[in-house]
């Protein structure tokens, strides 16, 4: 009796000495384990209570990837309860028709949305900017003391890269940040696309992207870049083009050198699903639909983030707090 007493009680000891010793060598291991079993990552949320004290608080709403479905609906009308001012769309416009489109958003005000088109939209590429009263899939807009600029990451003929070789769109990009950068009443800059520059799946041209515009967004000190097309959550480290910056917690930020990128495909259309996580990633969601809420308050000086589920729950949190004395514009340093 006594025997089997101690073989019960190794055969439970030596696993769990096992698993300890993997967690504490590789918690990645086992993140990805639990990730894989359907139980959310859950990474520290910044302290809340300024978001719900604050007066004249911004609200920008931010997705793409949806589809002709229930689970489109659903995304579109959270965004709405939310009463954005600023609706960000990160193409993939109901992978449908333009019609299609303009019917299941037809309760939204459009006058509130930006899209940058995805590759599922160039087939109808005219009628969508017709609709969205745009003359390009390439701009910039100003709201408060926030400077956005969405960027078109497609190949009207073949899906391809078509910013490859549009020194017009280059060109307007640099323009349009540097003159940003300058412009003392800007505090935020802003871009969204389509494509990812930074994803832990797969993509032959997160590459080619960093190396055309990430110098130019390290110069130019911008904040943000929020894409789609992989239909899943991830939110990175703040990333320069030759390093990460860890120096800061997971979830909040004060005045990073770098940018945080995010991808929010999360609109409604389907999962893409992570087999691997990247060094710069920080947290990675394939298992909810919903939108990346985000809040300025503070008059304007504190970005705070949420990535809001369907079913209503904030799933990942972030803050960055901005330096009085930052300069947008680092060539001015130079």
């Amino acid at each position: 009796m006594e025997t089997k007493k101690v073989v019960i009680v190794i055969s439970i000891i030596i696993p769990l000495i096992i698993i300890s010793s993997i967690a504490i060598s590789n918690p990645f291991l086992v993140d990805r384990a639990f990730y894989r079993m359907g139980f959310q990552e859950q990474i520290c949320f910044p302290n809340t209570d300024d978001v719900f004290q604050s007066d004249n608080v911004t609200n920008i709403a931010a997705v793409g990837d949806f589809g002709i479905n229930e689970n489109s609906i659903k995304t579109l009308k959270n965004i709405q309860s939310s009463n954005p001012e600023v609706i960000l769309i990160t193409g993939d416009l109901g992978q449908s028709t333009a019609k299609e489109w303009i019917e299941l958003t037809e309760f939204m005000d459009k006058d509130k949305m930006y899209i940058a088109l995805g590759d599922s939209d160039l087939v109808e590429r005219n009628d969508y900017l017709k609709h969205s009263g745009l003359n390009d899939d390439y701009y910039s807009f100003d709201y408060q003391n926030i400077h956005f600029l969405a960027i078109s990451t497609n190949e009207e003929k073949n899906d391809e890269l078509g910013i490859i070789s549009d020194t017009i769109q280059l060109d307007f990009i640099r323009d349009d940040l540097s003159n940003a950068a300058d412009n003392p009443r800007t505090d935020w800059l802003i871009v969204f696309l389509h494509h990812p520059m930074y994803t832990s799946t797969p993509n032959p041209y997160s590459m080619d992207l960093r190396n055309l515009l990430q110098p130019t967004f390290d110069l130019y000190g911008v904040d943000l870049i929020i894409n789609g097309h992989k239909h899943a959550y991830e939110r990175t480290n703040p990333v320069t083009f030759n390093d990460v910056i860890t120096d800061n917690e997971n979830c909040s930020y004060d005045d990073p050198n770098g940018q945080i990128y995010l991808t929010v495909g999360t609109g409604g259309h389907s999962h893409s699903q992570f087999k691997q996580k990247q060094p710069w990633s920080i947290i990675q969601n394939h298992n909810d639909y919903g939108f990346l809420n985000i809040k300025l308050l503070n008059d304007g000086k504190t970005l705070y983030g949420e990535f809001v589920s369907n079913t209503g729950k904030v799933m990942d949190a972030f803050q960055i707090n901005l330096n009085d004395n930052s300069n947008k514009n680092l060539e001015d340093e130079n």
